[in-house]
């Protein structure tokens, strides 16, 4: 028996007339009526009293039609999963991202894409590189990570980019200065990321270019860590300007800083397999929204006061 005989046979259940089914099954009534003689063939037993003014099902008949509206519900399920599926609204997505985003900006941007969506998001927070081995080793779908490394088994696309900012303790003396210049930080006491973090390479490659000395008090893996810090005054800092979130200016002085370092978030994504539609449309939201956030990031940021 196939589905079409099924169908055809559910049909005439439903509206006690094999003309009326033809018509609505869009087909021939001798072309339903074979439908039927087929799936009776295949039964064994007859499905149908045939009357003048329509048919009558046999008590087998009646059997047989509670499993075919079982598994035809079943198969009106399997059509509104893979609906959903097709529109990006479920299924699961394992995200795993730097801990300032995933705390800090995430949020809200994840819960704009899942409010009418039935996907089930796990969220995971590591520092850029533990997260790169996470997402090449452990099945994860998507990682967000400000470490481009040269792994096997992922990839790397650009998500978005920002330009570093100078972060700086309530009332320091540089606070009134619209932008913050690599020479006037000279000797001042300085909180660093850990030395392997790509984007503390390339601050210090900067100072370096310019001559420009500082006293590193502490290092850090987490530059939202680092901005606590210096709230408490220990010293100044170079950072990202997402992890200035949440942060009141009161508290954490932030400004441009020169010579501009651009520090790029990047997607991470496993290699050896494909990314699903859902966890793609997942991306493309992120990416749209979390460039906007630094839009209204950088320029809350912009220059003002004494140059």
């Amino acid at each position: 028996m196939n589905v079409r005989q099924l169908e055809a046979f559910k049909t005439i259940m439903e509206l006690g007339s094999f003309t009326r089914a033809a018509e609505r099954l869009g087909l021939t009534q001798p072309a339903v009526s074979k439908l039927i003689i087929l799936l009776e063939h295949k039964c064994g037993f007859q499905l149908f009293h045939r009357q003048k003014n329509g048919v009558v099902p046999t008590a087998e008949g009646e059997m047989l039609y509670a499993e075919v509206e079982r598994v035809f519900l079943g198969l009106e399920t399997i059509s509104a999963r893979a609906r959903a599926i097709r529109q990006f609204e479920y299924g699961e997505i394992d995200v795993v991202t730097f801990p300032s985003l995933g705390t800090r900006v995430l949020p809200p941007i994840l819960a704009g894409f899942l409010e009418n969506r039935q996907i089930k998001v796990n969220l995971a927070s590591r520092n850029s590189w533990l997260l790169v081995d996470r997402v090449a080793t452990q099945g994860v779908d998507i990682g967000f990570g400000m470490a481009k490394i040269d792994r096997p088994g992922v990839q790397f696309s650009l998500l978005c980019s920002m330009q570093g900012v100078c972060v700086l303790p309530p009332g320091h003396r540089l606070s009134d200065k619209g932008v913050i210049e690599a020479r006037d930080l000279e000797g001042e006491r300085f909180i660093s990321l850990a030395e392997e973090d790509g984007v503390q390479v390339d601050i210090d490659r900067s100072f370096a270019e310019h001559g420009v000395s500082r006293n590193v008090v502490l290092e850090s893996q987490l530059s939202e860590s680092i901005c606590s810090f210096v709230s408490a005054g220990l010293g100044v800092a170079i950072v990202d300007p997402i992890s200035t979130v949440g942060f009141e200016r009161r508290d954490l002085v932030v400004k441009p800083f020169h010579p501009s370092i651009r520090q790029d978030i990047w997607v991470i994504t496993p290699s050896f397999r494909e990314v699903s539609l859902g966890a793609q449309a997942l991306v493309q939201h992120v990416r749209e929204a979390l460039t906007a956030k630094i839009d209204t990031l950088e320029a809350a940021i912009a220059p003002t006061g004494n140059s």
